[in-house]
């Protein structure tokens, strides 16, 4: 049986169902961006799967975890006595009676799960399947999974998932609990009492003429976790559900307006948060040879000009000043600028930021960039939600004309603030 191609010619949910339903036996292999999944099939059933990114060996201790079934302390025993004698992790849990094997069948087909289930948010991918006459799998503690069961469960990820990313955008949205009147109060109640609850203006209604607002167990539990602190990434580690029906309770809670998300507002920049202590002005390096150029040519420009108005006699000394001031300023405005951007460049191929301006150099900016005209290093700060590049006067003193600042609060719509220089001459198109 030959099976290749693309995700968007041939979708994962009629893979398995052609699987199943020819009752086949091989390997499934998935090629996404950023990961590589394979799928054991035993008789069309999911025996097994793993993922290059998600060990299924190195994440069973996790789960195990989550599910209440393991502590650490008993984890990393168990991971000692694996490095000793090379065991399987499983074999180590229930020989040492650490855990039950009803408990590790669980834990082990919860990971399986875990693993297809995320495949089903793949938008494209390769896949190739590998029939095969007979597969090794841990025939002791999993139980072969059909692939109808699979599909049910994914075909309700499908439908719900765009709906649950709208208000869930990222895994570092954080959320805090919201302060209720009085007169209302939250009543954990069951499944069937809360399926009562069809939309969010049902629910409203509800809640104001009865005053409760009835959340599942499974939605209490995620509750608990939101403190205002944790993202949503850490609460879906610490939650003992899976990673679709965590996601599915936030939503949820922010449906029942019990939770809201946490913003941090783009506060005012004065002058007093940018001048933290006086600095001692150092001593002015050599200008470098781009500058003398353009401050040669300006001098010459002025020259021929001098003497078709007699006033600039008395002017002469202040305006030259006025305009090298005004060039420099334009120079460091636009190495602030270019330093902002390298920043960004590196939080985009690192996923945080520098943690200081020397880490961008070579490979983002030249280390001559770092240094204003008159001989200062830029001034990086780092505040919660945003970051600043402050420059400074001809004195060494901190600058609140100019300055680069990014807000990394909004995960949509990323503010840059960026100050020109005022009085100046500007070099930035």
């Amino acid at each position: 049986m030959a099976l290749e191609g693309t995700l968007k010619d041939f979708s994962l949910a009629d893979i398995f169902q052609l699987i199943g339903l020819q009752r086949k036996t091989g390997v499934l292999t998935l090629r996404g961006k950023d990961d590589n999944v394979t799928v054991t099939f035993l008789d069309g059933k999911v025996v097994s799967a793993d993922s290059l990114n998600r060990r299924l060996e190195n994440r069973l201790g996790s789960v195990l975890i989550k599910n209440g079934t393991l502590t650490t302390e008993q984890l990393n025993r168990a991971l000692e006595i694996q490095r000793e004698t090379l065991q399987r992790l499983g074999f180590i849990l229930t020989h040492y009676g650490i855990i039950s094997s009803d408990s590790l069948r669980a834990a082990l087909q919860m990971q399986i799960l875990q693993i297809i289930y995320r495949l089903f948010r793949w938008k494209d991918g390769e896949y190739h399947f590998s029939q095969e006459t007979t597969i090794e799998y841990d025939r002791d503690n999993v139980v072969p999974i059909t692939a109808e069961s699979i599909l049910m469960e994914g075909a309700r990820m499908i439908d719900e998932w765009p709906m649950i990313e709208k208000r869930i955008r990222s895994y570092d949205l954080i959320f805090r609990k919201k302060d209720l009147p009085e007169a209302i109060s939250i009543v954990v109640g069951d499944e069937k009492e809360e399926k009562d609850f069809d939309d969010t203006a049902t629910r409203k209604r509800k809640t104001s003429s009865s005053g409760r607002i009835k959340i599942s167990h499974e939605e209490n539990s995620v509750f608990d976790l939101v403190d205002g602190k944790r993202s949503v990434g850490e609460i879906v580690e610490q939650s003992r559900l899976s990673d679709f029906d965590t996601n599915k309770a936030l939503y949820d809670l922010l449906t029942h307006d019990v939770i809201e998300e946490v913003r941090e507002f783009f506060p005012v920049i004065t002058e007093e948060e940018l001048v933290a202590e006086e600095e001692v002005v150092p001593e002015t390096p050599p200008v470098p040879l781009p500058l003398v150029l353009l401050l040669v040519a300006l001098a010459i420009l002025s020259l021929a000009t001098f003497w078709k108005n007699p006033l600039n006699l008395a002017n002469a000394q202040g305006s030259s000043q006025a305009s090298i001031g005004g060039v420099k300023k334009a120079v460091s405005f636009q190495r602030i600028r270019t330093i902002g951007e390298a920043i960004e460049a590196y939080q985009l191929v690192n996923s945080e930021l520098p943690a200081r301006l020397t880490d961008l150099t070579p490979h983002y900016i030249p280390s001559e960039m770092l240094e204003d005209p008159w001989g200062n290093d830029y001034k990086y700060l780092q505040r919660p939600g945003r970051y600043m590049v402050v420059g400074f006067t001809p004195e060494g003193r901190s600058d609140t004309d100019l300055f680069y600042s990014h807000n990394l609060d909004s995960v949509l719509a990323p503010s840059t603030q960026l100050r020109q220089p005022t009085g100046g001459v500007s070099l930035v198109d």
